[in-house]
């Protein structure tokens, strides 16, 4: 039970983080098609690099979000956690 505890409180955080890296990646990706594909104006090279900057924000902001839904999630079943534990110590 304390094991099945332990998954449920990861899973939002994995769900989260894995949409974000990928949506970031994704992103971090059509800029970089801006800037090598579609060099045909200042404007849209300037615009991929930023896009792409974007994408490895969202990329790498990924992990934290991850660890912060974690502890959120955690801290919700600590008292069922501590109750298991207790009960096992018995």
């Amino acid at each position: 039970q304390l094991i099945r505890l332990d998954k449920q409180t990861e899973r939002p955080g994995t769900i989260a983080s894995i949409v974000l890296g990928i949506a970031g990646t994704l992103v971090l990706g059509f800029g970089m098609s801006c800037v090598l594909v579609w060099n045909s104006s200042i404007e849209v090279f300037i615009a991929g690099i930023i896009i792409g900057i974007l994408g490895m924000g969202m990329a790498g902001f990924a992990y934290p979000v991850y660890k912060k839904i974690t502890v959120k999630e955690r801290i919700k079943v600590a008292n069922q956690i501590l109750a298991l534990s207790k009960e096992l110590s018995i």
